[in-house]
């Protein structure tokens, strides 16, 4: 169990391993106007609580109540495809390795907020709800973290990346050297976690948490460095 939910993963027959559930969301009422306007059946407000800014969650079963009966399916940790390639190349001494590595079509939820308001945000919290037309996404932010409580899909991203693992460039100075007791001298520089591409804002989607059967949860790992080397092969 994490910060911002009670539970938010299922194994379920049918359904994907450690799928997200949860609340989905319509936005972000405007106004009081589109607070009073959004009623059940019975013409009860649907969040009678909810003020200008608050995210406005969807009655599924359409009985005119926010509960555990409109929690469902918004988001699978497991990827469509996974996928990698290698680039080698060698010319005249000179060597070039680029190795890379991804996945595509899978969710992450980010659960490292607090709903107590105590936590830091993340340069997201910029583009928050200030007023009618402002935010139809990010809700505005209150002293007692009410919007950020309850699991929805809020919380749930798009997981894609490609990331460069690897680049090495390198060349074999035995080829100028031409010592007989020197069969090779190879100089060479890599870079590690050199770039990674994707739309995730968080510090790293490959977010290095698992529990149990739940997957594609970032708890706020500190992200993998950048590391460069340089090094030598000598062989007599």
């Amino acid at each position: 169990m994490f910060n911002n939910a009670l539970e938010f993963y299922r194994a379920q027959n049918g359904m994907p391993v450690g799928y997200f559930w949860g609340l989905k969301t319509a936005g972000v009422f405007q106004t009081e106007e589109e607070v009073n306007a959004y009623r059940g059946k019975s013409g009860n407000l649907v969040q009678p609580g909810a003020k200008p800014g608050d995210l406005r969650y969807v009655d599924l079963n359409g009985d005119g109540v926010i509960d555990n009966e409109d929690r469902t399916k918004i988001g699978d940790p497991n990827p469509d495809f996974i996928f990698g390639f290698n680039v080698s190349l060698d010319y005249k001494g000179f060597d070039f390795l680029v190795q890379a590595s991804g996945v595509a079509g899978n969710q992450l939820v980010q659960s490292w907020r607090s709903p107590g308001g105590r936590a830091n945000y993340s340069a997201e919290i910029l583009e928050r709800w200030t007023g009618p037309g402002s935010s139809n996404r990010i809700p505005r932010v209150t002293e007692e973290g009410t919007n950020w409580a309850q699991f929805s899909d809020l919380y749930v991203y798009d997981g894609s990346f490609l990331r460069i693992n690897t680049i090495t460039f390198g060349y074999d100075f035995a080829r100028l050297a031409k010592k007989s007791y020197l069969s090779k001298v190879r100089l060479y520089a890599s870079v590690l976690n050199a770039f990674t591409f994707t739309k995730y804002n968080g510090m790293d989607p490959e977010v290095g948490h698992n529990e149990g059967f739940s997957s594609g949860v970032d708890v706020g790992y500190y992200p993998r460095p950048r590391t460069i080397m340089v090094g030598a092969n000598i062989r007599f």
